[in-house]
């Protein structure tokens, strides 16, 4: 996919525009867990369509934000077919590979889904979501002129993360098993950024723009222990 100078331009532009917006807006969690559903995917995976057009179809739920949060990880570990998925990274192939290490997952495969960093393979038969039981507290953020003030109700060690999604991204595969192909990707994590904190309090910028524009962008964002991936507690929703 390439893109002439003046185009990476405009797009830089909106993307400053969209980010460093001066409207204050809050996300905000129940005190009920907020799962995180994360897909672990890539362009180069002919078997990866099907649970993305899955993954499209949540934009219809209505627990969407409330109940539950999307991420789509692009992996880099299919790159070699022929195909470099624009998306894809290093950085969330060894994601998936540290769930592996921790008994998130049996195997780094994909397509690869997992709620609260737990594998689930449901999605393939259209199974409900699962319910979660425990409530670990409000998640709560603040978004005015690009930067993020996030705050959770326990005072301990915890890692925030916050991912910017892209919504309606078309790409046309050229090489590798889905040459031909077109698609028309959301909830594609573009960018990713992690703070620690000891005291449920965090001042963050949001990640960076990426040089491919799509129709809508989204927050998510989410806590962990240190040393052990899986969330506790998210939040996110559309940025305006």
């Amino acid at each position: 996919m390439k893109f002439s100078k003046f185009k990476i331009l405009i797009i830089f532009c909106l993307l400053t525009i969209l980010t460093f917006t001066s409207n204050a807006q809050t996300f905000k969690s129940h005190s009920a867990n907020t799962q995180l559903l994360e897909l672990y995917s890539s362009q180069g995976c002919s078997s990866c369509p099907p649970a993305e057009r899955w993954i499209s179809q949540q934009l219809n739920h209505p627990g969407l934000w409330e109940e539950f949060i999307p991420v789509v990880f692009h992996v880099d570990y299919w790159d070699y077919l022929g195909w470099k998925d624009p998306f894809s990274t290093k950085k969330y192939s060894q994601r998936q590979r540290t769930y592996h290490r921790q008994g998130g997952i049996s195997s780094v495969y994909t397509p690869g889904m997992l709620i609260n960093g737990k594998e689930w393979r449901g999605w393939y038969r259209n199974k409900p979501l699962p319910v979660p039981l425990v409530k670990p507290g409000i998640l709560s953020a603040e978004l005015n002129e690009g930067k993020l003030h996030v705050t959770y109700k326990h005072k301990i060690d915890l890692n925030l993360n916050v991912a910017l999604l892209g919504f309606s991204l078309k790409t046309k595969v050229e090489r590798g098993e889905n040459s031909g192909k077109s698609f028309s990707e959301d909830f594609v994590v573009l960018k990713m950024k992690s703070k620690f904190s000891n005291n449920g309090v965090w001042d963050i910028e949001l990640p960076a723009g990426h040089n491919i524009t799509g129709q809508r962008y989204a927050l998510a964002i989410w806590i962990n222990s240190p040393g052990d991936a899986h969330p506790i507690q998210a939040t996110g929703g559309w940025i305006k």
